[in-house]
Parts: structure tokens; C-alpha cells; sequence
């Protein structure tokens, strides 16, 4: 009986890298869906958090201002404010402007008041300024426009305005970038999870 011939070149040993007998590793999904998800979330909770916080302040500085402003349908009023205290006259919209005189309790003029002009809705009307004055003096300032209708108090906050604006731009915008990565991110996850369980 003739023994096998053997083979004059050795058998080649395992590869390195390698593994006999066992199935080839899943490979692992990335880390950029789990930081799309943390990411998004965080900037959705941060923006709509601070913008609603912004909005909430600058809607009640402007709600503020507008709750100090006071109507007299006689056309006559008399204001108390303190030295410094900008005041507007305000006639409803649609009207003319009426002529008033504004004596400060010293019995003269007052400063001049501001450039701002300003607009507001009181008991469903539109009052529009038309005038301004400057408190030169602490007391009580008198207002006669003629008996026609006038509505006094303080200009209305820009920066409440733009403020409350801001902020919900803020909560908006921001909220929806956050709301888009976190979206990306689970969509990413679902999409390598299902590849690696294939």
C-alpha cells in the first residue's frame, strides 16, 4: 500500500486578523446619530425655554407701558410724574391732532419730550401720539386740549416690542433647528441599527 504524498509547501496557517470558528463581528453603528439626538434636543430646550422667557418680559414691559397710559374724553388732565418722566399725548386714531397746552406745577412749559412716536389699542381703540413733553419738575402736570378727546402717558416700549418679537422668533427658529437634528439623529440611528441587525 502507497503511503500519501504529501505536499512540498506547508498549508497555510490563519490569516492574521483572523478568527476560526467564529462569525464576523457586527460592525458598530456610529457615534453621529447619538450627537445629532443630544445635540438637537439641547438646542430645542434651550430655544424655546430663553425665547419664551425673552418674549414673556418684553410682552410685559410693553403691557406695562401701555397699562400707565390714561384716556380723558374732556380733553383735560392733570399728571403726576417725576423729574426726568418722558409723556406722550395721544389722540385716537383718525382724528386731528388736537392743540393742548401743558403747564408743569410751576406754571411754566415742560421739557421737550421725545422723538418716538407710538401707537397702542385702548378699550378697541387706536390712539396715536401726536405730542411729547419732558417732567422738568416733580408735582402735577395739567393738560388742556380744548375738550377734545386726548390720552396721556408714557411712549410705548420699543424694547418690550422687539423684545417679545425676539423672542419668539427665537423660540420659533431655534426650535425648529433643534427640532430638525434631533430628527436626523433617530432617523440615522433606525436607518444603521436596521443595517448592522441585516
Amino acid at each position: 500500500m502507497t503511503a500519501p504524498i504529501s505536499s512540498p509547501y506547508p498549508s497555510p496557517g490563519p490569516q492574521p486578523g483572523q478568527n476560526l470558528g467564529q462569525p464576523p463581528q457586527r460592525q458598530r453603528a456610529g457615534k453621529a446619530p447619538k450627537i445629532l439626538i443630544i445635540l438637537g434636543s439641547i438646542i430645542l430646550a434651550l430655544a424655546v425655554i430663553i425665547g419664551a422667557v425673552i418674549a414673556i418680559i418684553g410682552i410685559r414691559a410693553t403691557a406695562g407701558g401701555i397699562g400707565d397710559i390714561e384716556v380723558f374724553d374732556s380733553g383735560s388732565a392733570s399728571i403726576t410724574a417725576e423729574q426726568g418722566d418722558s409723556l406722550q399725548l395721544y389722540a385716537e386714531a383718525g382724528t386731528d391732532a388736537p392743540a393742548c397746552e401743558i403747564l408743569s406745577p410751576s406754571g411754566e412749559a415742560p421739557g421737550e419730550g421725545t422723538i418716538q412716536t407710538s401707537s397702542t389699542a385702548i378699550d378697541g381703540k387706536q390712539w396715536d401720539s401726536f405730542d411729547s413733553f419732558t417732567a422738568n419738575e416733580a408735582g402735577e402736570y395739567t393738560v388742556d386740549c380744548a375738550g377734545t378727546p386726548v390720552a396721556v402717558g408714557p411712549p410705548v416700549s420699543i424694547g418690550g416690542i422687539f423684545g417679545a418679537i425676539g423672542g419668539i422668533l427665537l423660540a420659533v427658529g431655534g426650535g425648529f433647528l433643534g427640532f430638525v437634528l434631533l430628527a436626523i439623529g433617530v432617523i440615522l440611528l433606525i436607518v444603521r441599527k436596521r443595517r448592522v441587525t441585516a
